[in-house]
């Protein structure tokens, strides 16, 4: 089956290809399109503060840009993982936070939560203003986007990955907010908006 689905989508399997190749030649940056890394990159320096839904490989990077870094994971064995991984960079900025979901991770998202599961929390939890990006790859994903907003500093940076597989209509993102990168490796768009002042 996997096997057809390549057959019959070469310009995917192509575009899959090269975004292994990148991967591999870049084993030390995010699971992002390259072109949101290169814009990131540019952009990112301390004392900056940022707020990432989904850790991984981008929690390293995102460290090393950032002045400080809060994460939220919600799966223990990938947390004790990346957890490793700071230890032996010797990463001291990032609050990293282990957040189970309060609901069966296949579940699709609900319109509305009550009470605010635990893991969308960790952004209402934090001050307004206080942020200079928010990084939305997790669960939750429109909940976390919406409790995110007004804890972005103006000019701050809202990205979201995988937003072409939204679903049903586009991230809840205010019509105000100027999209300032939009990149794609063939498979996925990873998109950024600006808070205007």
């Amino acid at each position: 089956m996997k096997l057809l689905y390549w057959l019959i989508r070469p310009r995917s399997g192509f575009a899959r290809l090269r975004y292994y190749w990148w991967e591999h030649r870049n084993a030390d940056k995010p699971w992002l399109t390259p072109g949101a890394v290169t814009f990131l990159a540019e952009l990112l320096a301390p004392p900056m503060a940022g707020l990432e839904f989904g850790s991984g490989r981008s929690t390293l990077w995102f460290a090393k840009h950032l002045g400080e870094l809060t994460s939220v994971e919600h799966h223990e064995g990938w947390f004790q993982i990346v957890s490793k991984q700071l230890e032996e960079a010797n990463i001291k900025n990032v609050k990293y936070r282990l957040v189970p979901l309060d609901h069966p991770e296949a579940d699709p998202e609900l319109p509305e939560y009550y009470p605010q599961p635990k893991y969308i929390a960790v952004a209402s939890d934090l001050p307004d203003g206080c942020l200079d990006l928010v990084v939305v790859d997790g669960h939750y994903r429109s909940h976390c986007i919406r409790a995110s907003i007004s804890k972005l500093r103006s000019g701050g940076l809202l990205l979201v990955d995988d937003a072409n597989l939204w679903p049903g209509n586009a991230p809840p993102v205010p019509i105000d907010w100027p999209e300032v990168s939009r990149t794609t490796n063939g498979i996925k768009f990873t998109v950024i908006w600006k808070k205007p002042a």
